[in-house]
C-alpha cells in the first residue's frame, strides 16, 4: 500500500507542477541542443579554414606556375632578339625589346609584394632592356655605325641567365 501512496503523491506532484517540469525538461533539452550546435559550428569553422588554406595554396601554386611560364616566354623572346642581331635586323630587334620590356613590367606587376627579391631582379632586367633599346634606337634613328653587338649580347645573356634562374627557382617544369 505504501507504493500506491507514493505513486499517488508523485502523480499529484506531477499534476501540480507540470508546467515547471516541462520548463526544466525544455531547458535541459535546449542546453543539450546548444552544446551540439556549438560543436557543429566549430567543426564547420575548422572545415572552412582548411578549405580556405587549400584554396590559398592552390592559388599560390597556380600563380607560381604562371609566373614561370611568363619567364619562359621572356626567355624565348630573348632568343628571337639574338636571332635578329645575327641577321642585322635592328629595327625588328628594337620592337621585340619593347615587347620584352613590357613583358617584364607585366611580370613585375603580377609578382606578389612579398617577393621583393624577384621583383628587384626583374626590375634590373627591365632596366637592362631599356638601356639596349636606347642603344639600338640611336642606331635605327640614324644611319651610322652599327651598335656594339658584343655589348648587347652580354646584356641579353645576363638577363637570360637571370630569368632562367628565376624560372628554375619557381619550379618550372616540375
Amino acid at each position: 500500500m505504501r507504493w500506491c501512496y507514493t505513486a499517488k503523491r508523485v502523480k499529484e506532484f506531477v499534476t501540480d507542477n507540470w508546467g515547471s517540469l516541462a520548463s526544466v525538461t525544455g531547458a535541459v533539452i535546449s542546453f543539450i541542443g546548444l552544446g551540439w550546435a556549438i560543436i557543429a559550428a566549430r567543426r564547420a569553422r575548422s572545415a572552412s579554414q582548411a578549405a580556405s588554406a587549400a584554396a590559398n595554396e592552390t592559388r599560390n601554386e597556380i600563380a607560381r606556375h604562371l609566373q614561370a611560364v611568363d619567364l619562359e616566354r621572356a626567355i624565348a623572346l630573348i632568343q628571337r632578339i639574338k636571332l635578329r642581331h645575327d641577321t642585322g635586323r635592328w629595327d625588328a630587334s628594337l620592337e621585340q625589346r619593347q615587347s620584352l620590356r613590357e613583358m617584364l613590367s607585366y611580370i613585375i606587376a603580377l609578382c606578389p609584394e612579398r617577393q621583393t627579391g624577384i621583383r628587384a631582379r626583374l626590375a634590373a632586367a627591365r632596366i637592362g632592356v631599356m638601356e639596349m633599346e636606347n642603344i639600338v634606337a640611336e642606331y635605327v634613328g640614324q644611319v651610322g655605325e652599327e651598335p656594339d653587338a658584343a655589348l648587347l649580347y652580354r646584356i641579353l645573356n645576363l638577363i637570360q641567365s637571370d630569368l632562367e634562374e628565376l624560372a628554375s627557382d619557381l619550379g618550372f617544369g616540375n
